[in-house]
């Protein structure tokens, strides 16, 4: 791929950008990606090719320039010296959350910046930094006000109603509890702290979720883990969860029946089938797997966002196929939401 006309690939180490004349006829845009051959290689070729589809189809006028780069204060500093070099407008990356958190230990950010996560602990974003994230932190908050607005619906009492939240013992399903309890707690519901547990120890859940009385349950973990703890709440209970509780779409070989009438958040790519193809995007490659295509699905999406940054407007909103894609500027921020679906034959459908 060549400069101009396609996405330009620069060496593996960021500074072979400063070796490579400016081009001014178009406006650049730099991606940074972890390197290909590192622990994080399948993400970013995912991400990548994405990033390549949305450009084949909205590339006018635009060039991509592909750091693959340590995601280190160091690294990201290099690639931000070959960028400003080569004239670049806007940056996508860094891809992971050590990268986002080395991001904001750079201090000033010299160019206009949408990060594709977020840094580990909270902190203070630079005035040009945007955050755009399949972030579970995100979809365990809206799904918490979902479930709010279904349990005062069912309410014929006083009270405030009740969540159990159950998580898996893992740092996404940890997070994803705690997104949902702060949301539930700060909309007027009540929720005891996360049970914490293990598919080897579901015997201490039985005695344990007896114990707990709740209106709704919240399950932060995966599709196999929650096939049990399904079982054992039984399907008196309402239950919610996050893409994380996702087996894929209707083409999935996947099947989780034991999770029928749970609702969860899943991006229109993966629960519609040939829903990139209605946007006028290339599918992800057959042979991705749920998690590279939604990194795909969010490789088109940034491209689609930076694309939108270009035009002028102070303001969009775009039909993602990550979901529904917002930017008024009040927030540092890509709001994205998700589709609603509902487990039925054992797989996630719209609703």
């Amino acid at each position: 791929m060549t400069a101009a006309g396609a996405a330009a690939v620069v060496g593996l180490e960021p500074r072979a950008a400063l070796a490579q004349p400016a081009v001014t006829a178009v406006d650049r845009i730099g991606l940074l990606l972890p390197k290909s051959a590192g622990p994080f290689g399948r993400a970013s070729a995912a991400v990548r090719s994405g990033i390549e589809a949305g450009y084949h189809r909205d590339g006018q006028g635009l060039a991509v320039d592909i750091y693959e780069l340590e995601e280190t204060p160091q690294g990201l500093a290099a690639a931000y010296r070959g960028m400003l070099e080569r004239g670049t407008a806007l940056v996508l990356g860094p891809l992971t959350r050590s990268g986002a958190s080395a991001l904001m230990q750079l201090g000033d950010i010299p160019i206009t910046t949408i990060a594709l996560n977020q840094a580990e602990a909270e902190r203070a974003l630079p005035w040009n930094v945007i955050i755009f994230t399949l972030a579970i932190e995100s979809e365990a908050q809206q799904i918490a006000s979902i479930a709010m607005d279904d349990a005062r619906a069912r309410s014929t009492g006083g009270r405030p109603p009740r969540a159990v939240i159950v998580t898996a013992a893992t740092s996404l399903g940890r997070r994803g509890a705690a997104a949902f309890v702060d949301r539930w707690r700060s909309l007027g519901g009540e929720a005891q702290p996360p049970l914490e547990l293990e598919e080897s120890a579901l015997y201490k859940f039985r005695s344990a979720v007896k114990k707990e009385g709740g209106d709704i349950f919240f399950l932060s973990m995966g599709p196999d883990l929650a096939r049990p703890v399904r079982t054992i709440i039984g399907r008196g209970y309402p239950a919610y969860g996050t893409s994380l509780l996702s087996v894929g779409g209707i083409e999935s070989t996947a099947r989780a029946p034991e999770l029928d009438g749970v609702k969860l958040l899943e991006m229109p790519s993966v629960i519609l089938p040939n829903y990139a193809a209605s946007l006028g995007y290339p599918g992800a490659p057959m042979d991705f797997s749920l998690e590279m295509q939604r990194l795909y699905s969010l490789g088109v999406d940034a491209f689609r966002v930076a694309r939108a940054m270009f035009s002028g407007r102070p303001s969009f909103e775009i039909n993602g196929l990550t979901g529904r894609l917002r930017y008024d500027g009040s927030l540092p921020q890509i709001e994205r939401q998700p589709s609603l679906a509902e487990y039925r034959d054992g797989v996630p459908v719209p609703l």
